[in-house]
């Protein structure tokens, strides 16, 4: 997807400014504490919306709070601009070590999202992902009376919940339980579609379901968590022209899950291969920035064992669509593969194709590219489902 033409630096930096401002706000207590980052930013308080057990991240590792057993720590965590883990393991433990499967967004990140979804009064909105049912509750503050708010959530104990906060704060959603990955053709077409879950295919439903209006979510090619840039996708006619955002790191939608890199079966026997990328272009990207663009190009996950030095070569593991793949490269190591050689075709053709163009990185908020502008990338780049 290109750019969006239309939204150059100036209107894009004003949100930022403006947004910037809110922020400064928070810091300008007069007791010289941190005031509630919801209301100040959104309007709204979240603490309603909570759980009375949620988990807060303190110097890298989750910490639990109970409501009724540290009522002062739990408010903390309540009125701070951080996120909440409010379920672990999809419902199935409390284990911080566990997976992460949902969670209330740190204020700030909320509202960016809302800001770039633009959302004015009588809207009609779907929401993927109710979770606490806060968001859904800021979508109805945005759209007014004349508006409608349709909120789906894949869990059914999360939905349960979130109806009753919703009824009990005085909020009229349509709050249901269902897969959003679907839409909710019921209530279609809507005119903007906001989306709570990291996003490695885009369903094609939600283009149906909003034919001339906006999506707004959490997007990234690889199914790595923390890989995700914010994707705001204009649509008109049932054509949509995306723009990359800001990065973010969201759950992933549950069926859209990676299978832990410790789980990743093994792709059998090796052989050597003659590959249209050198070892030492292999072992190239090195950033974030690059295996997004990397993800982006190739439509792979991918993972890298070992380190420069290593006299045994290194390994890069490849997946992509259930399918699994790796090389064996380095220095004194002969080039092998092994696995699926479509999964490693589609891997070397985006890595020739973004070495061959000056290593591109994804454009920065508030720039615009044009199609006619830009080299063809290779034709991994984008997914429906």
């Amino acid at each position: 997807m290109r750019d969006l033409p239309g939204h150059g630096e100036d209107h894009h930096q004003s949100r930022w400014q403006a947004r910037g401002t809110g922020l400064r706000a928070l810091q300008r207590n007069r007791d010289g504490r941190m005031s509630n980052a919801s209301r100040e930013l959104l309007g709204r308080d979240r603490t309603p919306f909570l759980p009375d057990v949620v988990w807060r991240s303190v110097a890298g590792n989750f910490v639990r709070l109970d409501r009724h057993e540290d009522p002062d720590a739990w408010h903390a965590a309540a009125d701070a601009d951080c996120p909440l883990v409010t379920q672990w393991d999809d419902g199935a433990s409390e284990d911080p070590e566990g997976l992460p499967t949902c969670s209330a967004s740190m204020p700030s990140l909320v509202r960016a999202m809302l800001d770039e979804c633009d959302i004015l009064p009588g809207h009609r909105v779907l929401e993927v992902g109710t979770g606490t049912g806060y968001t859904a509750a800021l979508l109805k503050d945005r759209v007014g009376s004349a508006g409608v708010v349709v909120s789906v959530e894949v869990d059914a104990g999360i939905a349960s919940a979130a109806r009753e906060r919703l009824a009990a704060a005085g909020v009229e959603v349509d709050a249901v339980c269902a897969d959003g990955l679907a839409g909710w053709k019921q209530g279609a077409p809507f005119d903007r579609v906001h989306i709570t879950c990291g996003i490695r295919a885009i369903p094609s439903a939600w283009l149906r379901q909003c034919p001339d209006g906006k999506l707004v979510m959490p997007w990234g090619p690889a199914n790595d968590d923390g890989a995700e840039r914010l994707l705001s996708i204009d649509m008109a006619g049932g054509i949509g022209i995306g723009r990359l955002g800001e990065k973010l790191s969201f759950m992933k939608a549950r069926s859209q899950r990676s299978t832990p890199w410790y789980d990743w079966p093994d792709t059998g026997e090796a052989g050597k291969a003659e590959l249209p990328v050198t070892w030492s272009e292999i072992e190239g990207p090195t950033s974030r920035d690059d295996e997004f663009a990397l993800g982006l190009l190739s439509g792979t996950t991918f993972r890298l064992s070992g380190s420069h030095d290593d006299e045994d070569g290194r390994v890069l593991w490849l997946e992509r669509g259930g399918e699994y793949a790796s090389i064996g490269f380095g220095k004194h190591h002969a080039t092998t593969i092994a696995g699926d050689s479509t999964v490693i075709g589609a891997y070397c053709r985006g890595l020739r194709w973004w070495l061959d163009h000056g290593r591109p990185r994804t454009a920065r908020p508030g720039t615009t590219r044009h199609a006619e502008r830009r080299p063809r990338p290779p034709r991994s780049v984008g997914r429906l489902c």
